[in-house]
C-alpha cells in the first residue's frame, strides 16, 4: 500500500480522528495497530456513535500475535465506548465503510474476510458474534460475452444503455466515502418513452489492481424497477456494461452480494460470476444498554 493510496483512502477523511488510529511497537519496532472509528447517522450528513467499528487490525505475524491483538482490540473498544459507543463491528458499516474501501475485502467492504481465518477466529474468541455473510465474486472478463437468446435479444430491441463517468453525490456521507472514486453509472431506458427502467454502479477497482495483477472493476450497485423486476432486464444491464467495461480497460469484475440475496446471486452466475471468498460481519456489546 502506498502513502498516496493511504492518504486517499483513510487518512484525507474529514472524520479522521488520530486518537482512533493506535500503533503497538517495542524498541520502537511496529508490532501492528488498530483503527477505530464511527458510521453515519440515519440521515448521512454526520457522523454516529452507534455502532462503532474496528475498521482495521493488522499485526505482524509471530509468537506474540494473539496477546498483541488482544491489546490494540481492547484499547481500540475503550476508545468506541468513550465516545458513546454500545456496540462494535468489524470492518463494515453499510452503507459504505468510512476507511479502507478497496484496500481489504475485494470490491467492497463488508466484513472480515472467511479466508483471513485467524484474524476471523480471534474476533469470534472475543466474543464478536455473526451478523451477516456476503459472497465475493469475480469474473475473468477478457472471453466475456453477453448471453444471447430469445428473451434478451428482444430487451435489446426495447431499450437502450447510456453510461455517465462521475457520479454526482448525494449526501455527505457517500461524498467522503466514494467522492474520489471513479465510478460510473450505466442507465436503462425504454426506447419508446425514455422512462428509467435500471441502473448498475460500477467503480474502477484501482487499488485491487496490483492484488489482482490486472484492471478491476467492481459492481457497487444495480437497480432495476420493481414493476419490471424478473423480466430479465438486470441481467441484460449489467452484461452490456461489463461488455462496454471490458472494451475499456477492464480484464476483471468484482462484485459482493449478501448471502440471502438470491436473485442477484442468480444473475451474476448466470454472467459467469464465481465465489471466490465471503466476508463476514460480526459485532459485539462493548458498552452499557
Amino acid at each position: 500500500m502506498s502513502a498516496t493510496v493511504l492518504d486517499k483512502f483513510v487518512l484525507s477523511k474529514p472524520y479522521f480522528d488520530r486518537e482512533g488510529l493506535i500503533v503497538a511497537e517495542e524498541d520502537e519496532r511496529l508490532l501492528g495497530f488498530v483503527h477505530a472509528g464511527f458510521g453515519p447517522a440515519p440521515d448521512l450528513q454526520s457522523l454516529t456513535g452507534e455502532p462503532g467499528v474496528i475498521n482495521m487490525l493488522l499485526v505482524v505475524p509471530g509468537p506474540n500475535w494473539n496477546s498483541v491483538a488482544s491489546d490494540l482490540l481492547r484499547q481500540a473498544e475503550t476508545y468506541l465506548a468513550n465516545r458513546g459507543s454500545r456496540t462494535a463491528q468489524t470492518m463494515s458499516v453499510l452503507p459504505t465503510s468510512p476507511f479502507y474501501f478497496g484496500l481489504y475485502g475485494g470490491s467492497d467492504l463488508r466484513g472480515v474476510l472467511q479466508s483471513d481465518i485467524q484474524l476471523l477466529e480471534f474476533f469470534k474468541q472475543n466474543r464478536y458474534e455473526q451478523q451477516e455473510r456476503w459472497t465475493v465474486l469475480q469474473r475473468d472478463l477478457k472471453e466475456f460475452r453477453p448471453p444471447v437468446c430469445r428473451a434478451q435479444m428482444a430487451i435489446r430491441r426495447s431499450y437502450h444503455i447510456e453510461s455517465r463517468a462521475g457520479v454526482t453525490t448525494h449526501n455527505w456521507w457517500e461524498a467522503c466515502t466514494l467522492g474520489g472514486v471513479d465510478r460510473t453509472m450505466f442507465s436503462m431506458a425504454l426506447n419508446t418513452t425514455g422512462q428509467l427502467a435500471a441502473t448498475a454502479t460500477f467503480w474502477d477497482g484501482e487499488p485491487l489492481t496490483s492484488s489482482r495483477q490486472a484492471p478491476v472493476t467492481g459492481l457497487l450497485d444495480c437497480q432495476v424497477a420493481e414493476p419490471l423486476r424478473k423480466q430479465g432486464l438486470g441481467t441484460y444491464l449489467v452484461a452490456e456494461s461489463l461488455r462496454q467495461l471490458r472494451a475499456q480497460k477492464f480484464s476483471v469484475a468484482e462484485a459482493q452480494v449478501s448471502t440471502q440475496n438470491a436473485a442477484a446471486m442468480r444473475l451474476l452466475n448466470k454472467l459467469g460470476f464465481r465465489e471466490i471468498d465471503q466476508t463476514v460481519l460480526l459485532r459485539k456489546q462493548i458498552g452499557s444498554t
